[in-house]
Order: C-alpha cells, then sequence, then structure tokens
C-alpha cells in the first residue's frame, strides 16, 4: 500500500491518550517515517471520552465499536490499548484483516489466552509488538548493550521492585483492574510484567519461580478485589542467575517507583525510572557506582526530535520513549521489513504471561514451580 500509514485505535483512556500522543510525536521526529500517517478512528465506549481525545489529538473519527476500525481498509496499523479482556479478539481481527498490531501489555489476562493470541496473529504473517516501552528507553538499551558486550560479566543476580500508593485509597471504586477476571493478575500483571520482561531481555528466561501474594484491601465501592495488592518472587534464570520480582499497589509513599538492579562478576548497574535519563554503573576495581545521562549523542534516538548539539545533553521524558516504540513499528511497516529484534513481539508478551501465571500458581501453591514455554507450530 502506499500513503500515509493509517492507524486505528481501540481505547481512549490514560494508556490510549500516551499512544496518541506518541503516534503525534513519531510524526514530528526529525527522521519522519516516509510515508507519513493519518489517525483514522478511534474506538472507545465512553461517548464524551472518546470525542475529547478525537479533539485533542486529531484522531478523524471516532465509534464506539472497535470491530469498524479492524474492518476499514484505510487502517493498516491496529492500536489495541483496551482493556485486559479486549486485548485478544480484536488483536486477532484486525491481523487476520491484514493490519499489524501493537498491543498492550499484558498480552492477555492468562498464558493460554496469550498463546492463543500470540498463535493467532502470528500465524496471518502481520507485524506485532507488545508494548513492554521499557525496551525504549536508552538507558535500559545501553545497560542491553553493556551486558551484551560482557562488561558485567557473568550475570549473577537480578533484582527489581516497582512500586505505586494509588490502591491505598480506601474511596477507589472497584474497576475492572482489581478483579481477575476481566484483568487477570494485578499486581503481578499490571507492574511486574514490566520487570519480567526486562530480566528476559537483559539477562535469561525464567525457568522456575517461588513467590508470595496477598490482597490488603478486599472490598471497593462497587465490588470484591479477586486479584492481588502485591506479590514477591524469586526466579532461577535459564544461565544460572538468581532474579527477584516485587511489585505493589499499595506500597504508601511510592507514586510511580520502579528500579533494577544487575550484578554479575565483573560489575552492576542500576536503573530508577525516577531518573529516567540516568544510568549507574559499577565496573571491576571500581570504588561504588557512577552515574552518568545517557542522552549523549551516541544513544540510539539521540537526534529523534531535536539535533544533537554540543552544548551538553538534553534529557527526555517518558512520552518520548513510547514515541521510540511507535517510530519502530512506523518503520517497520514502512519499509516491509521485520521489527528489530530488540522490539517485544507477541511472543515476548505471552512469554511474560507464562511467567506471571506461574508466580501465580507458587504464591498459592507455596513451593517452586516450573515456567514451561509453548512454540507456535507454523507448519499447521
Amino acid at each position: 500500500m502506499t500513503g500515509p500509514i493509517g492507524i486505528g485505535q481501540l481505547g481512549a483512556g490514560f494508556i490510549g491518550q500516551v499512544h496518541s500522543l506518541s503516534y503525534r510525536l513519531a510524526a514530528m521526529a526529525r527522521h519522519r517515517v516516509p510515508a507519513g500517517i493519518r489517525l483514522v478512528s478511534l474506538a472507545d465506549t465512553d461517548a464524551a471520552l472518546r470525542r475529547e481525545v478525537a479533539d485533542r489529538y486529531g484522531w478523524e473519527t471516532v465509534t464506539d465499536d472497535w470491530r469498524s476500525i479492524v474492518d476499514d481498509p484505510d487502517v493498516r496499523l491496529f492500536v489495541n490499548a483496551g482493556p485486559n479482556a479486549l486485548h485478544g479478539a480484536p488483536s486477532i481481527a484486525a491481523a487476520r484483516n491484514g493490519k499489524h498490531v501493537l498491543c498492550e501489555k499484558p498480552l492477555a489476562r492468562t498464558a493460554d489466552e496469550a498463546f492463543d493470541t500470540y498463535r493467532r496473529v502470528e500465524t496471518t504473517g502481520v507485524l506485532h509488538q507488545c508494548a513492554f516501552m521499557y525496551r525504549f528507553i536508552p538507558a535500559i538499551r545501553h545497560a542491553h548493550e553493556l551486558i551484551a558486550a560482557g562488561e558485567l560479566g557473568e550475570v549473577l543476580h537480578f533484582r527489581s521492585r516497582f512500586l505505586m500508593s494509588f490502591a491505598l485509597d480506601q474511596g477507589l471504586p472497584m474497576s475492572w483492574r482489581l478483579d481477575k477476571a476481566a484483568a487477570g493478575a494485578g499486581a503481578l500483571g499490571d507492574l511486574g510484567s514490566h520487570h519480567i520482561d526486562l530480566a528476559r531481555f537483559l539477562v535469561a528466561e525464567p525457568v522456575a519461580v517461588a513467590a508470595h501474594a496477598q490482597t490488603f484491601i478486599h472490598d471497593r465501592p462497587g465490588g470484591r478485589v479477586s486479584n492481588d495488592d502485591s506479590f514477591a518472587a524469586i526466579a532461577r534464570l535459564a544461565n544460572g542467575a538468581t532474579a527477584s520480582f516485587e511489585a505493589s499497589r499499595v506500597a504508601g509513599g511510592h507514586g510511580l517507583s520502579s528500579r533494577i538492579e544487575i550484578d554479575g562478576t565483573r560489575g552492576s548497574l542500576l536503573f530508577d525510572l525516577e531518573r529516567l535519563n540516568e544510568l549507574s554503573v559499577s565496573l571491576a576495581g571500581a570504588q561504588g557506582f557512577r552515574t552518568f545521562l545517557v542522552t549523549a549523542p551516541e544513544h540510539p534516538w539521540a537526534d529523534f526530535l531535536f539535533p544533537v548539539g554540543v552544548q551538553g545533553q538534553h534529557p527526555i521524558g517518558w512520552e518520548v520513549c513510547f514515541a521510540h516504540q511507535a517510530q519502530t513499528m512506523l518503520r517497520a511497516i514502512d519499509s516491509g521489513e521485520r521489527l528489530p529484534d530488540t522490539a517485544p513481539t507477541f511472543r515476548d508478551g505471552y512469554r511474560v504471561a507464562e511467567v506471571v501465571d506461574s508466580i501465580d500458581r507458587a504464591a498459592g501453591s507455596g513451593s517452586w514451580e516450573p515456567v514451561t514455554y509453548r512454540e507456535v507450530d507454523r507448519q499447521a
């Protein structure tokens, strides 16, 4: 197809607005996608919200039915920013109609559902991406390069924590995020999945897990919470390293604390989302950690919006990292090439879901649980 890449999106809530902004920013990048883009259609069941978001970001049309988007011949990329229960069917329908698909994480409510979504979308041959946007943060990409180059030696430890306090509010009404039938796991799937993917991306696949999970506030206005408020897990990784994951949505005082540390035989590194533009590294022989900015001219998106100047290193924001994610998909569509190996696909979304389910089982059984991964039979 020629002409601008038409985009259709399900979801006008918070994350849908982030995606709307990210595609606008991607369209304004210095190295633009040659074909250009169109924000063709936005779907949401909230009429006032979809109209307000469409007006703000420039969506051409709005609808209350995602089916009209996946059937629209002007749409080449379907962005699924809907609730978790709607990640599967709309993504599959879009792929079957030849649309490329970017879906929010977690890919599905369960590993079985995620595998089915991955399998059905993969066999259509379209491009598919799961929105683990941490991979598009320059500091994380630099950490990946350091580890791949052997700068940390043999990696022995991965540890992470993701803490928020929004669910401490006793008046927080019941919503789909707090309902296991609608969302799947709670803090485990919503927050922990980001760091599970980072462990896979930076170190190795989890192969066995042990865990504890807990719900602290069971009753909400409008219903009863049925998934976890917090969890802590340890994992054995395929390379022999030990990993630890902790996440909570009831950690008082934490607006959004997201931190990872990786230790190897020759050094360690530390990343904190609240210091988005920094990476702290301690290599063999060093006396402690050295923290430096990663927005130097050599970082992978140094001149994404502005030319690289000689005056210094200019910090970027969280929303710009979403734009890096958006442009990666757009450039692959425009060029007709595969996504780069660093971009997370539905295969990654499925594998994270398998780890999430294994942690959930381990929390229930009180014992170690294996993580078993399935592969798509492309000959079927």
